[in-house]
């Protein structure tokens, strides 16, 4: 895959990718306001010695606290600050759980002590924090050695009280909420990537293209609620009708020699439209003046006569078995140029039928006939009756259907095809989007009730 390629599955799911990265955001924001507020208050205290009389004695006073800084820092969490401090503040807590919320910092080159107490109740938070700095002044005069002129060598005393916060310092439910939309956006990202990697199936021009460098002869869209031969049929400027004169305009630029009378249509797999575009592609050519033949060569499960609604008794079959002559097979159907004759009854040999001489005939008669005669063949995977019928056409185009062919299909019936060194023109992508809204065409004409019975009754001709 290109980068081109990731790019235009992200464009295909950026629903997808939005929906997920605005649920990961509520959800980030559902669980932060499940979350219990926390705050934080801090008080400060500084360490001094007691004597300074003299300049030697501030420097040696000095320095001997700054040694005791990080001990003090101990001493405030450790039970002999922190039971009174319960006992004080009537808390219902042990000196080990009550040190899990004292913090005690110094800054650098200094004898100040911060210490920070974090809590759910900003009031208690705060006492705790001025609690623990008396506690600790009064374990520190205990502790620090006695002179004899002054008591206790050094001492603590408070230069910032603790005031209760206004706002909780946890959970920060702004970072949180981002980084569930982040979350989400990275999964649905994931999601687009991976359903590209893990694709199976044809869903553009450019899966086709990934496959094969056949060219496509056109795309034909869904008919919406109708068969696409009734859809050209009923509307000649719908947009299913421009989609399939797009296939007619394609087959001329591929056959610019105009020695390509006979054509195959086929497709790899059965359910791929390949009967429905054969049965609308020669009734678009009929209305642009070709004498057009279509016959139905699926001989296990030929399908047009119940697209056109024709008397599928007596078909190709009945003439390859001289039951009936060629004529007595032709169905006049959709236009004046459109002849067709359909599979006939279903034989039990449909193999040996297709490969006999009698088809080489049938297919000789109709080229001399018609100005374009095409046939609709069973899938190329499915049987081997594709592979019987190249070799007595001129030209063979293979359907794929959107979101149905997958790729390995494509490419194994191809590879079929390509082996009998018949021509293939192209590629038709069946069933893809229709854009909406286009001025210049009509809309399908919908599935009416009993359209069956408006379907042009069979007239026996020539």
């Amino acid at each position: 895959m290109t980068a081109v390629d990731y790019f235009r599955s992200l464009r295909r799911r950026w629903v997808v990718i939005v929906v997920l990265t605005v649920l990961g955001g509520l959800a980030g924001f559902a669980y932060a306001s499940t979350q219990t507020e926390t705050f934080r208050a801090q008080a400060a205290v500084v360490v001094i010695p007691t004597r300074g009389d003299s300049t030697m004695e501030l420097v040696q006073g000095s320095n001997y606290v700054q040694g005791l800084v990080q001990t003090y820092a101990v001493v405030a969490t450790s039970p002999a600050v922190l039971g009174p401090v319960i006992e004080e503040l009537e808390l219902d807590t042990t000196p080990r759980a009550l040190a899990g919320r004292i913090t005690v910092d110094s800054p650098l080159d200094t004898t100040v002590l911060e210490i920070a107490a974090t809590g759910a109740d900003p009031e208690m938070t705060a006492n705790i924090a001025n609690a623990v700095a008396d506690q600790l002044a009064d374990a520190v005069e205990d502790l620090a050695p006695q002179t004899q002129t002054s008591g206790p060598a050094v001492r603590v005393e408070t230069i910032s009280e603790a005031v209760a916060p206004r706002a909780p310092i946890a959970p920060n439910t702004r970072l949180i909420a981002i980084a569930g939309a982040l979350a989400g956006f990275v999964l649905g990202v994931v999601y687009a990537v991976l359903r590209q990697l893990l694709a199976t199936r044809l869903t553009s021009r450019e899966d086709v293209a990934a496959v094969t460098d056949m060219p496509i002869l056109g795309e034909v869209s869904a008919a919406g609620g109708t068969s696409l031969p009734a859809a050209v049929r009923d509307s000649a400027v719908s947009a299913a009708a421009e989609s399939v004169r797009g296939i007619a305009a394609g087959l001329r630029f591929a056959n610019i020699d105009g020695d390509a009378k006979v054509i195959l249509i086929t497709s790899a797999v059965s359910g791929e439209g390949k009967s429905s575009i054969a049965l609308a592609t020669a009734l678009i050519l009929a209305e642009q003046g070709q004498r057009t033949l279509l016959i139905d060569a699926d001989l296990r499960r030929g399908s047009i006569a119940t697209l056109t609604g024709l008397e599928g008794g007596v078909g190709v079959t009945t003439v390859l078995l001289g039951d009936a002559t060629e004529d007595e097979a032709l169905h006049q159907w959709g236009s004046p140029s459109l002849r067709i004759m359909t599979s006939g009854t279903i034989p039990p040999n449909p193999g040996q039928l297709l490969a006999s001489d009698h088809l080489r005939d049938l297919i000789s008669a109709a080229r001399e006939r018609f100005d374009v005669v095409i046939v609709d063949s069973p899938p190329v995977l499915a049987v081997s009756d594709p592979m019987w019928l190249a070799p007595i056409v001129d030209g063979i185009v293979v359907i794929a259907r959107y979101r149905y062919t997958k790729r390995d299909e494509l490419v194994r019936a191809l590879g079929e095809l390509e082996s009998t060194r018949a021509r293939v023109f192209g590629l038709v992508l069946n069933g893809t989007k229709r854009a909406a809204g286009n001025p210049y065409y009509v809309a399908d004409a919908p599935a009416k009730r009993g359209s069956r019975s408006r379907t042009p009754r069979a007239v026996l001709t020539e």
